[in-house]
């Protein structure tokens, strides 16, 4: 992302970053920018096509989502998440990610509540999250736990 010259890191997140996960071929990217840089960024984002969402961002994370062209699907969506490295967002979503990333039954578990929750939730995204949240906090705290 070349027009993030100020980024301090980027980083592939979400269930396709994960080898066996599947998913809906979202692409999840988190970006970390210096704290003070994030509100100027936020209408750069915007005038490079990203649509803001207020509603699904936090105090420490903006939320946006873009359709690009693909080679493999006419368009594919990108969700990008824009926070900062000392924030509670950021750590989740790397926290998360190397969880699954090593640990082999924990991906198998995760994957079968995406696709109970898909069921359940019937294109509902909001209740697609509710659904799958319990799960996330709980390797977030085991992840915690483990670097004490």
């Amino acid at each position: 992302m070349p027009y993030l010259k100020n980024a301090l890191a980027i980083e592939h997140v979400g269930s396709t970053a994960i080898p066996g996960l599947g998913g809906k071929g979202i692409i999840d990217i988190a970006v970390a920018v210096k704290q003070t840089d994030m509100e100027a960024a936020i209408p750069l984002l915007q005038s490079l096509g990203y649509e803001f969402r207020p509603t699904f961002s936090t105090p420490t994370r903006a939320y946006f989502v873009i359709f690009l062209p693909d080679p493999e699907e006419t368009k594919r969506r990108y969700h990008l998440h824009l926070t900062y490295p000392e924030s509670p967002d950021w750590h989740n979503l790397i926290a998360f990610r190397d969880h699954l990333l090593n640990n082999p039954q924990a991906v198998q578990d995760y994957a079968a509540l995406k696709q109970q929750a898909a069921l359940e939730a019937n294109h509902d995204g909001e209740k697609y999250r509710k659904i799958k949240e319990p799960m996330f906090k709980a390797i977030i705290r085991k992840q915690e736990n483990d670097c004490r």
